[in-house]
């Protein structure tokens, strides 16, 4: 279905993905806040349509801008979350591990993976 010289690259996006769907359903009760609806309908979106736009030359670039605006939009969410939610002492555990940088971390690798697959298709 995809291409064999991106589909692991795909594969990855998709995961990452769709953790980060189910992490945000997981911790967020259905609110009608704009911080709560937005990074849902970005991450079924990211799940759904960014696979099939990497997997042609003529999308991959509306797939990198997809893609970052998900990077975007999930770092926002996830800042407010943890800086509106903070109640313990400001220390560098306490920061690494109670607060959401490690998932924004995470969420950044997508980054370097959707521009593996354009570099591809630019020299395809």
């Amino acid at each position: 279905m995809f291409r064999k010289e991106v589909r692991n690259e795909i594969f990855a996006i998709f995961l990452i993905a769709l953790g980060g769907l189910l992490l945000h359903i997981r911790i967020h009760t259905l609110e009608a806040s704009v911080f709560n609806i937005a990074p849902r309908i970005i991450g079924i979106i990211s799940i759904i349509v960014l696979p099939f736009l990497f997997n042609s030359k003529k999308t991959a670039p509306f797939g990198y801008a997809l893609n970052l605006v998900a990077i975007i939009a999930g770092t926002i969410t996830m800042a407010y979350f943890s800086i509106s939610t903070w109640n313990e002492p400001i220390t560098v555990s306490n920061m690494l591990l109670h607060s959401t940088l490690a998932d924004i971390l995470i969420l950044a690798a997508r980054w370097p993976i959707a521009h593996n697959i354009l570099r591809y298709w630019k020299t395809a």
